[in-house]
């Protein structure tokens, strides 16, 4: 090598022309530690003419350097220093990138993802690998378990899609997905019992509209559950024509094969009577039952009165009765207790000559019967009473008022036991 400037020999190492002392040029063939090793000798060439280390000949040559006692030593051991921080440095930067990246690679979020992707490539059985590695790492990681629960239901297995959904469910009661896909899950099997069983204790409004298309409307009850003082006609509706309605009124839950309702509901007795209805589509599956319960106790009406209410009579007479509101009022002459298939009352009765009761009873259109209203009527006209038989008059008077007042108390009892039949 020589020196750019005057041509001279260069000894090898030199930074200077010994002859010149022009810098030596460092040239493009020079590979990369040959020129950092040239710059570390410039830098120390130049501290050294800065702390007076070098010293010029007479013709202005470069002679050496005269070192400190140690300099040299030092730079070295800076140099090696800092080469050891860098590599330590390097190998602390490459440490911190694998954890960071490995951390990443084995993070669940990560393999949750690749899960994810190879599902979606239909890779089930890798998608399932790194499922399994997410819940080693995390066994309640809902979006694992529900991402297992579809590749079961994929590949048909449906009992272990089901157990998985419903593992879910147990996890998190109100998790909207694992309902639906639960729900479409039986809906694929035609389990309409497991879908309304699922539905059994669920409060939150997002997930009861999923059972919409499940649910089979309820019927609507006319008379509401009360106490009544009459008799009930019940009218059971339906939300459409479709639904059969089915009923029982002995507080049994009603099925297929009890009362199919076609009109309305005659409720003719007392006491308390407990109607349950449900509707049936064209499945034959129920709605959820309806009940009313009606607590029926009946009036008696009350007793009709009448005008003049017995008596002796020598001229032709009537009697006028007052019947109840809401009641019709039935009659005999013969002492025997009235029934609705007794003579109507239906104005003025003329009293028939003789000695005779009459007795009246009010029924109103419950059937519901009043007590018997008996009275003595004696009725002679008076060409008879000429003849003598006022002699007897007062004799007939009293065995008809007695008989009248015992066969009045005989029928008070019988019409306590007529009403409460």
């Amino acid at each position: 090598m020589v020196c750019a400037k005057c041509g001279a020999e260069l000894q090898e190492g030199s930074i200077y022309c010994s002859r010149c002392g022009q810098e030596v040029q460092i040239v493009s063939e020079l590979n990369v530690l040959e020129e950092d090793y040239l710059r570390s000798l410039m830098d120390e060439k130049k501290d050294s003419e800065k702390d007076g280390y070098m010293h010029q000949k007479e013709d202005g040559a470069i002679s050496g350097y005269r070192e400190k006692k140690g300099f040299s030593h030092k730079k070295k051991k800076r140099r090696r220093n800092r080469i050891v921080l860098v590599v330590v440095l390097v190998a602390a930067a490459a440490f911190v990138f694998g954890f960071i990246r490995y951390r990443q690679t084995h993070s669940a979020e990560y393999l949750l993802n690749r899960a994810q992707t190879e599902y979606t490539q239909k890779d089930y059985k890798g998608a399932a690998e790194y499922l399994d590695q997410v819940l080693a790492l995390d066994e309640e990681n809902i979006d694992a378990i529900l991402l297992y629960a579809r590749i079961y239901a994929d590949e048909k297995d449906y009992d272990s899609a089901e157990d998985m959904y419903l593992s879910v469910i147990e996890l998190d009661p109100v998790n909207l997905e694992a309902y639906e896909e639960l729900i479409k899950l039986y809906d694929k099997q035609e389990k309409r019992d497991e879908i309304l069983d699922l539905m059994d204790g669920v409060t939150d409004e997002d997930i009861l509209s999923l059972f919409e298309d499940y649910i089979v409307s309820v019927p609507e009850i006319s008379e509401e559950s009360g106490s009544y003082s009459e008799y009930l006609t019940v009218e059971i509706t339906a939300e459409n024509d479709e639904l059969s309605i089915y009923y029982t009124l002995d507080g049994s839950t009603p099925a297929e094969d009890d009362e199919l309702y076609e009109e309305p509901i005659e409720i003719n007795e007392q006491g308390t009577i407990t109607l349950i209805a449900i509707c049936m589509d064209e499945d034959g599956y129920y709605s959820e039952p309806v009940c009313a319960v009606y607590k029926i106790s009946l009036d008696a009406p009350d007793t009709p009165t009448v005008y003049p209410d017995g008596g002796t009579f020598t001229e032709p007479a009537s009697v006028t009765v007052s019947v109840p509101s809401g009641t019709n009022v039935y009659y005999t002459w013969d002492n025997t207790t009235p029934t609705a298939s007794s003579s109507l009352y239906t104005g003025p009765i003329e009293i028939p000559e003789g000695n005779h009761i009459l007795s009246l009873v009010a029924i109103d259109k419950n059937g519901m019967k009043s007590s018997v209203l008996k009275c003595n009527y004696i009725y002679y006209p008076s060409a008879d009473a000429a003849d003598g038989t006022d002699t007897n008059d007062t004799d007939t008077d009293t065995a008809g008022t007695d008989d009248a007042n015992t066969e009045e108390g005989d029928t008070a009892t019988g019409s306590i036991a007529e009403s409460a039949q």
